[in-house]
């Protein structure tokens, strides 16, 4: 369900967009190869992953639209799954799981789950639809392209800035809604941290 908030932002959101391809051939000129961030018909971040400027980008108003400058449509968001032997019960083959607590961006609502799978295959990390809106995270849209599911098909999707909590320390994340009911922590947040995964130990640790 959408709210008079939610469809601003939407508004907003889809403006930027407008306002980014209107600006392309001039960013194609100064940033190629960069991530870029359009607001309001300003360049607010420049960087070379869109973790990195999460910060900047979303400084103003919460959200922004963000692309690879030359390469909009060489951008596609993979869901790879990898297993490793840590949750016995889960079948055929066991896997990791660890406790996350999922904020908005603003951090003013969150959700914490024991079920997350850190999942090295994944471009991004991933929450269910309705525990997205549970937390007011599709208030802040980033980025909009293709996501390829695990499986296959390839779909158009908005992904959000987040917030990740693991064992006291927040990340800066970007989540895509999806419908399935599997939480995954994906390379937005593994590539900030170091991360072991011990299989003959059953553990898995964040440093």
């Amino acid at each position: 369900m959408t709210t008079p908030a939610s469809e601003s932002i939407e508004q907003g959101f889809a403006q930027d967009k407008k306002d980014y391809w209107a600006m392309r051939e001039e960013l194609l000129a100064k940033y190629a190869g960069k991530w870029v961030a359009v607001h309001r018909g300003q360049v607010v971040a420049v960087g070379d992953d869109p973790v990195s400027i999460m910060e900047r980008a979303l400084a103003g108003d919460g959200y922004a639209y963000t692309n690879k400058v030359g390469e909009e449509d060489r951008i596609i968001i993979r869901q790879r799954r990898c297993s490793f032997r840590y949750d016995e019960s889960y079948a055929p083959i066991a896997l990791p799981r660890i406790t996350a607590t999922f904020h908005n961006f603003a951090r003013t609502k969150n959700k914490t789950v024991m079920d997350a799978i850190p999942d090295t295959g994944a471009d991004v990390s991933c929450l269910p639809v309705d525990e997205c809106q549970e937390i007011d995270l599709l208030l802040f849209p980033y980025y909009s392209g293709v996501s390829h599911a695990f499986g296959g098909g390839d779909q158009h999707v908005t992904f959000y800035a987040a917030r990740v909590e693991i064992d006291g320390n927040m990340y800066n994340a970007i989540v895509e809604p999806v419908a399935e009911r599997e939480r995954l922590v994906g390379r937005d947040i593994l590539n900030q941290t170091k991360v072991t995964f011990d299989g003959p130990g059953r553990v898995t640790t964040f440093e």
